[in-house]
């Protein structure tokens, strides 16, 4: 195993529908609900809501408004009370709290859970998923207005300050009893949170009897039985530099879908410093974006985040030795590197 697996929000996706690649639903910001008729006499309900920073759509195959409406609206309700929970962005929300005070003492059960499933992938990936890289996201927040300039040089004594508040050992829990070690640490869910509330919204609709849906959070995508007439989901996968439109379609009936990459959120003009930093070292992702396919969205969004900031080689091995999950990676040149396993294709 290699150095570093010892050691240790954006992106644009589209709903491939009657063969033609769609536009992702990122087009308005106002909550919408449509009822979408095929040429056949099936129907297909999709609701588009605003929440998590992003659009988050819900498709239910073979339904009307009429009848999957009230499920719908639990499953976005659902989503928008959980990430309400688990968002950083809130000071009064539970993770705002932890953050600024570096303790919770009553910590709600659904953000002990997700501490404890990141703390899983952070073992699974060998530490390169880690929630506690705040402070480096801080620093490199702190330099937005530098977003036009080619290349951004941080100061290394900053970045020094910044390395030493990162790390999951320096996290505790104990019950419901959560504790950061360091005034000035920080934990980001941002990247399994998204997936873990898709995941949570899927479950919604196949329990109220809608197993045939699609839950887009945000291009973190959980899918579950199929579109109309017994197709598959289809789901393009965007280059983040507009070259080639859609590198690989993927197809699923089950599973999730979900890409870490340099698509919205990067500090400089050739976007090399971006969200996706590595705990260790404070540099961030070599790659343009990582897309993983795992039986769940949780697991898909966190191993894509890892993935991004690992050696090409190690995210790959990883891949390949995890049943049901595959990756592939885009790089900056536009070409793509893809793990055995992978099923999608070239659109």
């Amino acid at each position: 195993m290699s150095s570093f697996l010892s050691r240790r929000h954006f992106l644009r996706f589209a709903l491939v529908s009657a063969g033609m690649l769609g536009a992702a639903p990122l087009l308005s910001l106002a909550p919408s609900a449509a009822l979408a008729r095929t040429s056949g006499s099936e129907e297909t309900y999709t609701r588009t809501a605003l929440f998590m920073g992003t659009m988050v759509t819900v498709t239910v195959a073979g339904t009307t408004a009429e009848q999957a409406g009230e499920a719908v609206s639990t499953a976005l309700a659902l989503g928008r009370d959980m990430a309400g929970t688990l968002t950083r962005f809130n000071t009064s929300a539970p993770l705002g709290q932890l953050n600024a005070s570096t303790a919770l003492n009553d910590a709600p059960p659904a953000l002990v859970h997700l501490m404890q499933r990141s703390q899983q992938m952070h073992a699974l990936t060998g530490g390169a998923f880690d929630p506690t890289v705040l402070p480096l996201l801080h620093l490199l927040e702190s330099h937005r207005d530098h977003k036009a300039q080619k290349h951004l040089q941080l100061d290394q004594a900053e970045v020094r300050d910044a390395l030493e508040m990162v790390g999951m050992e320096r996290v505790h829990a104990d019950g419901y009893a959560l504790r950061l070690e360091r005034q000035g640490m920080g934990i980001t869910l941002d990247g399994i949170a998204k997936g873990h509330i898709a995941d949570l919204m899927s479950r919604s609709l196949s329990s109220a009897g809608y197993p045939n849906h699609c839950v887009n959070a945000g291009g973190d995508i959980a899918v579950s039985g199929s579109k109309l007439k017994g197709q598959p989901w289809r789901i393009a996968i965007a280059d983040p530099y507009g070259k080639n439109a859609y590198p690989q379609v993927v197809e699923a009936y089950s599973g999730a879908v979900a890409t870490s990459g340099i698509y919205e959120i990067f500090y400089n003009a050739d976007a090399s410093r971006n969200h996706l930093v590595n705990p260790v070292t404070g540099a961030s992702a070599g790659l343009a974006s990582v897309t993983v396919t795992a039986p769940d969205c949780l697991t898909a969004d966190a191993l894509a985040t890892a993935m991004a900031i690992m050696p090409p080689r190690e995210a790959l091995h990883l891949a390949d030795s995890l049943s049901g999950c595959a990756c592939c990676l885009l790089r900056h040149d536009g070409l793509t590197q893809c793990s055995r396993n992978w099923r999608g294709r070239s659109a």
